[in-house]
């Protein structure tokens, strides 16, 4: 949640166990990648998977009862949009360093 009361909400879904993210995106998927620490695994209702390293997760009741109490407004994200963002972010930032 930012400052202002927004969050960025990726849904509802289900832990399925600990692997060791691969396809995350994000400092901490990065380490988790190098050192192969596994991380929890959701996948979304939407059928996308999402790790823990990746976002702020809990049980569904207590993410609804965060966001019925805290949050001002509330805008759906698609991981997948994010991880395309991240990466371009990354070679813009690796070109540029050249």
């Amino acid at each position: 949640m930012d400052v202002e009361g927004t969050v960025y909400f990726l849904g509802y879904g289900e832990y399925v166990g600990d692997f060791i993210p691969k396809e995350a995106v994000g400092g901490l998927a990065e380490s988790c990648r190098e050192c192969q620490i596994e991380n929890p695994k959701l996948v979304l209702d939407d059928g996308s998977v999402v790790y823990g390293c990746e976002c702020w997760w809990g049980s569904e009741e207590r993410i609804k009862k965060e966001l019925l109490d805290r949050a001002v407004k509330v805008i759906h994200v698609d991981i997948n949009e994010i991880r395309k963002d991240w990466i371009k972010k990354k070679k813009e930032e690796y070109c540029h360093d050249e």
